[in-house]
């Protein structure tokens, strides 16, 4: 039983709240996946983990979505109308979370929605403006506001304050895209 103990410790110690399978795999240094699934089984009888998805589980009741979304679709970050809404970029409300990936899929999970909108490869994995925060990677306000206007063109924001000029001008050469920069060239102007 002290065995079993230690091995909930040890997600409370990671500091995530929400784990796939491979997650606990590693956490708990099980390679056998017989053994491990056994193992998730009995926590979720014993309602020490919770789940979420077909292969996510979250430990806790203080996780959010997301946590989730980074689960759902690891190689991913949450960006777009979520993080715009979250700098106070805009000021509409999204209940989905928006993110983007290597693929376009969405997924619903009782009421909570989520979509992951595709981009290139050679943006994806350019780490410039992406915050790992340890439970989930989620874009700066600088890499929204690119983000925002490379997937949806003409994007408007609401508010611009406190927006990095000279880092916003660097992330635009990422995108490689001639309209992207063109348009954060005419943000500039209203950036205070």
């Amino acid at each position: 039983m002290e065995d079993k103990t230690t091995k909930i410790e040890k997600l409370a110690i990671s500091g995530k709240k929400v784990f796939t399978t491979q997650d606990l795999a590693a956490i708990w240094q099980i390679p056998e996946r017989r053994r491990l699934i056994e193992l998730v089984k009995y926590y979720l009888r014993e309602k020490r983990l919770t789940p979420i998805h077909k292969g996510i589980y979250a430990y806790g009741t203080d996780y959010t979505p997301l946590d989730i979304a980074q689960k759902l679709m690891p190689l991913s970050y949450i960006s777009l109308y979520t993080t715009s809404q979250m700098y106070g970029l805009t000021f509409q409300y999204y209940e989905t979370i928006y993110a983007l990936a290597l693929k376009s899929k969405k997924y619903t999970l009782g009421k909570q929605s989520y979509i992951y909108h595709r981009i290139k490869e050679s943006i994806f994995y350019k780490q410039m403006g992406l915050v790992n925060n340890g439970r989930y990677i989620i874009a700066d306000k600088e890499r929204t506001i690119t983000d925002c206007l490379y997937v949806f063109p003409g994007f408007a924001f609401d508010n611009l304050h406190g927006v990095d000029k000279e880092k916003l001008v660097k992330l635009a050469e990422i995108y490689n895209n001639k309209r992207l920069t063109k348009e954060v060239t005419k943000l500039l102007d209203l950036i205070d």
